[in-house]
């Protein structure tokens, strides 16, 4: 199978399985639910839009194979990964203020802070839920790696947070940052297929490293597209959507720490109220002349080699480690505009 023909499947896996799970969700939960992942509008008609790329679902499902099982041993570890990515977005939309995802506007923007927030904490919630209910005897230690992950993305939450209060964080902070918030969910959809399968530890440590490095390389390229991306790339969220609200990326720390040109950075992110655009186009400027961009790519490509050089240490079969390769490929940047 190529690329789209793996998301494809996964899709046809999980989506049905999703739908299930969410039927036992309250009806006022399940609108706003229904709304964020795109399969309905604020009333509650279908529409036809286009959904998750089942990018994390996948990789659930090649790692149950990676582990020496079938796709259908992940299902319900590919529930939860999914489950936490989109618990992360409905609350992390609430608290970044992000106005729009997916082409449209976000769940709190539509329904309220509050009907957003239940709503993530809902899929939460269903995400230990479905692991529980596997039938895997492994499923206990599926849910402690799902507890786990949660709990790093929340502290990389927390982080963020402080971010935007400070224009003192270090390069490693923000990486710490990257680490917890999204690389833990890669390395938690990497590797929960194997330990759901029964996988040995060897082979789950080594797709929990592959997923870390890749999650790295998918923050780097998404920081990337926060400041140089456009509308069509982003979710319809304007060009240096990141700059106007001075988060604490990979490339602005590049900038901020700068000896020559982070305190210029510095002065403009203290600015009272929205940056206009021109001052986005000036810092814009500054971290491209840091060595930010640069600095970023370059980190995307390394994570990715990393990642395929971690998953050639386990005897798989051919097209399982091309999948593998594939999937990491989509965290080079190569896509995001000069």
């Amino acid at each position: 199978m190529n690329l789209p023909e793996i998301l494809g499947e996964a899709r046809t896996l999980v989506t049905p399985a999703m739908t299930d799970a969410l039927s036992r969700l309250s009806p006022e939960i399940r609108r706003v639910v229904d709304y964020h992942m795109g399969w309905r509008d604020a009333d509650g008609r279908p529409v036809q839009r286009r959904g998750s790329k089942s990018v994390r679902p996948a990789l659930a499902f090649l790692s149950a194979q990676a582990g020496g099982g079938e796709f259908r041993g992940a299902v319900s570890g590919a529930l939860a990964v999914e489950f936490l990515n989109n618990w992360a977005f409905l609350i992390d939309d609430v608290m970044d203020r992000d106005r729009f995802r997916r082409q449209r506007e976000t769940a709190w923007v539509v329904f309220g802070e509050g009907q957003a927030i239940c709503a993530g904490t809902a899929l939460l919630t269903l995400a230990q839920q479905v692991l529980l209910e596997s039938d895997s005897p492994m499923r206990f230690k599926a849910l402690d790696l799902a507890m786990d992950t949660s709990a790093r993305m929340l502290a990389g939450q927390t982080l963020d947070m402080t971010f935007e209060r400070r224009f003192d964080y270090t390069v490693a902070e923000s990486m710490t940052m990257t680490q917890s918030k999204t690389a833990s969910l890669m390395r938690c959809a990497t590797s929960i297929g194997a330990v759901l399968v029964g996988a040995d530890d060897r082979t789950v440590d080594t797709l929990a490293d592959f997923g870390q490095c890749v999650g790295v390389a998918f923050q780097a390229r998404d920081d990337m597209l926060g400041i140089w991306g456009t509308p069509d790339q982003t979710g319809g969220r304007p060009r240096g959507f990141d700059i106007k609200a001075r988060k604490g990326t990979l490339p602005i720390a590049v900038a901020l720490n700068d000896e020559t040109r982070g305190d210029d950075l510095r002065k403009l992110f203290g600015q009272e109220g929205e940056l206009a655009d021109w001052q986005v186009e000036r810092a814009s400027e500054l971290i491209t002349a840091t060595g930010g961009r640069e600095w970023t790519e370059s980190l995307a490509r390394r994570m990715v080699a990393q990642a395929t050089a971690a998953i050639s240490e386990l005897d798989l079969p051919d097209d399982v480690r091309d999948h593998f390769h594939q999937l990491a490929a989509m965290g080079l940047p190569d896509d995001v505009s000069r």
